[in-house]
């Protein structure tokens, strides 16, 4: 979990460098080296999810719509998960409730 946190960090910062340069479009495209960017595993997981494109010749765009669609999967996921761990913690709590002797 702290690894994903730590690769979402850095995630963010390579979107933002690539917003600061309003590199957003094909023709925009700019190379990792004219952001100051050192490609790593946080760079190939945007690439994989489609949020850095790659119009060839070494050189990457921000697709805004695909960072806005893999953050809102992440925030239902975070939420998703948020939910199961309170449906856990009132069933524990019910079931800790219920088993105390004297319980109705």
């Amino acid at each position: 979990m702290v690894i994903s946190a730590v690769m979402m960090i850095k995630q963010r910062a390579i979107v933002r460098a690539f917003e600061r340069a309003a590199a957003t479009t094909v023709a925009t495209a700019c190379t990792a080296e004219q952001l100051g960017l050192k490609p790593g595993m946080a760079w190939y997981q945007l690439v994989g999810h489609a949020v850095l494109r790659c119009p060839g010749e070494g050189r990457y765009f921000l697709d805004v719509a695909s960072w806005q669609r893999l953050r809102r999967r992440r925030h239902r996921i975070a939420l998703a998960v948020v939910a199961a761990v309170l449906v856990l913690l009132g069933l524990l709590f019910v079931a800790g409730t219920l088993s105390r002797p004297g319980a109705p």
